[in-house]
């Protein structure tokens, strides 16, 4: 079958955003956009994201982001870079091929290759709405800087002069954000077919929607506007006008830099907003429900900081003293296929037992080593193949008073 690009509604097929909800009244509209931004914590988005000098590309340093992407990055990417490591199966959307290089966020136009700077950016802030984590909470500024550079040598485009990676879409002056340039918006985004795509409610359910594909032949959904917290390059005016010029390469949204002016992207993006929803309130934090009486701990003997890389905890062997009170950290460096990543000790399940833990958000449990012995501690997140978390263990040591060692972990 032969992948399809829809050529209706490209415009704003890959923006970011969230929305659905519509006021009666443009002037209404109006305050809903500016009401749910303001209450919607600040968060630095793709364009504003600060980015420090890059080093000088050495071997040294593309050997170093070779063993960056080794250790953080293939299990997903693959090895050779073709999107298909052993996770890639279970993941939608699929992750980035970097062999055929067709790079959603840009700040470039159609079809060309991101800069430098916008391959850093993606690295640190991730993908909302995907398996991607923002990698800026784990690596340090010159190890992105490396896997950037490592990542370009598995296409040889990067490597092409006649590749022109220099040509920035540049994004205008926005105009007043009046009722008038929201009505002009509106218009727009029916006279550009935006809304064969997104929908006349903006949640991606145009009559086109069903038929889109992206490079890889696999069913792609228009972004569906009311929800903003799903826009992969970060909710703001100026990355989704960005996304109207640059579009998204291997998808149907294509850009529109050069065929309208900057001013209509502007007035296009105040309409794109106004579909926005006000985000939910946040569950209420409760008390466990667990009616099993326990010992009140106090503080921790020992703390100890628990991660994931690749499917694998780090560290993998913990030691601690019988009688101590253990408190484990655990943070994953990945969502674990969306439902991100648990932690458990055998023989200890009743005390030491988390689900549910992501990147930024980390589970912290606290137990006392009443047992001396060698246990496994294992991820009680069991939702995959053989391959994933099932494979994820490492070993627990309590050591008794006698063996006169301190609490360590490897």
């Amino acid at each position: 079958m032969k992948t399809r690009f829809a050529h209706v509604s490209p415009l704003i097929f890959g923006l970011v955003l969230t929305g659905c909800g519509r006021a009666e009244n443009t002037a209404d509209t109006v305050q809903l956009a500016k009401a749910d931004t303001a209450s919607s914590p600040a968060r630095i988005t793709f364009s504003d994201l600060p980015v420090p000098p890059k080093p000088a590309v050495t071997p040294e340093l593309i050997e170093r982001g070779r063993h960056v992407y080794d250790q953080n990055c293939a299990a997903c990417h693959g090895v050779e870079g073709d999107g298909k490591g052993d996770a890639a199966a279970f993941l939608l959307p699929k992750p980035r091929d970097f062999v055929k290089a067709n790079y959603r966020l840009r700040s470039t136009p159609t079809g060309r290759l991101p800069t430098d700077v916008d391959l850093f950016r993606s690295v640190s802030l991730g993908m909302p709405g995907t398996p991607m984590p923002p990698w800026k909470h784990i690596l340090d500024e010159n190890d992105r800087w490396a896997v950037v550079e490592y990542i370009k040598t598995f296409s040889p485009r990067f490597a092409n002069p006649e590749e022109d990676r220099t040509a920035v879409v540049a994004l205008g002056a926005p105009p007043a954000r009046t009722p008038a340039a929201v009505e002009e918006g509106r218009a727009l985004f029916t006279k550009m077919a935006c809304i064969n795509c997104h929908g006349e409610s903006g949640r991606g359910d145009g009559p086109s929607a069903a038929s889109l594909v992206d490079d890889n032949n696999t069913r792609i959904r228009p972004r569906d506007f009311s929800k903003p917290g799903a826009f992969k390059s970060g909710y703001s005016t100026k990355d989704i006008v960005r996304s109207i010029l640059t579009g998204f390469n291997g998808t149907p949204m294509i850009g529109y830099h050069g065929a309208i002016p900057e001013t209509d992207a502007w007035k296009l993006a105040y309409y794109v907003e106004t579909f926005a929803q006000p985000a939910a309130p946040q569950a209420i934090a409760r008390q466990s429900q667990n009616f099993l009486d326990r010992e009140p701990l106090g503080d921790p003997d020992v703390r100890i900081q628990l991660s994931e890389r690749a499917w694998k905890f780090v560290p993998d062997v913990i030691r601690v003293k019988k009688g101590q009170v253990v408190e484990i950290t655990f943070e994953p460096t990945d969502n674990g296929l969306g439902v991100g990543h648990g932690f458990a000790i055998s023989s200890y399940d009743e005390d030491a037992f988390v689900n549910g833990a992501m990147v930024g958000a980390p589970k912290t449990v606290k137990f006392r080593a009443s047992r001396a012995g060698k246990f496994t501690f294992y991820c009680a997140t069991q939702c995959s193949t053989e391959k994933l978390h099932p494979l994820m263990n490492g070993t627990f040591i309590v050591e008794d008073d006698s063996a006169g060692q301190t609490a360590s972990y490897e």
